[in-house]
């Protein structure tokens, strides 16, 4: 079983998806989304760490893959979501994990074929491909679901299900 955590970081909302593919192609999934209170920015990428360092002490994912956050016209926009990215990945890496990062274009084209996609047809995509009736996620979580299955397509991880 593949059991792939995605995360899509962000300083208010940071969602996380678990995609575990059996090796007979059964998808389960698993998200939330982490609301980081308000207060100074220390805090919050804290409680965006500790967060995701518990995610991965409950769920025990074998792959951690992260969005990469787009470059916005906004630097300052940008170096924040980079210190939530950094949070994340931290907790990651403290647990020994190796992180793989994924600009938001080739998660949009992995899912849905196509890098321009919006949100709802990435999330369209994921319940079509997984054999799904639906995923009622917040858009935070179904974009770091995207991501986990981004990874799964462009990794060993679905390669390594046809062997057992």
């Amino acid at each position: 079983m593949a059991r792939i955590l995605g995360v899509d970081p962000g300083l208010t909302a940071t969602g996380w998806g678990l995609l575990e593919i059996a090796s007979d192609g059964t998808a389960r999934l698993r998200w939330n989304t982490i609301q980081a209170p308000d207060g100074p920015l220390s805090d919050r990428l804290t409680y965006i760490n500790r967060q995701i360092q518990d995610v991965i002490n409950r769920h025990q994912p074998d792959e951690f893959a992260i969005e990469r956050p787009f470059v916005h016209k906004n630097v300052r926009t940008a170096v924040m979501l980079g210190q939530a990215q950094a949070a994340a990945m931290i907790a990651a890496a403290s647990a020994g994990m190796t992180v793989h990062e994924y600009p938001p274009r080739q998660v949009k084209e992995a899912v849905t074929g196509l890098g321009s996609a919006e949100k709802t047809a990435v999330k369209d995509a994921l319940v079509a491909r997984l054999g799904l009736s639906e995923i009622d996620a917040s858009a935070d979580a179904a974009d770091a679901l995207a991501v986990a299955y981004c990874h799964y397509l462009m990794t060993g991880a679905n390669a390594a299900l046809e062997l057992t």
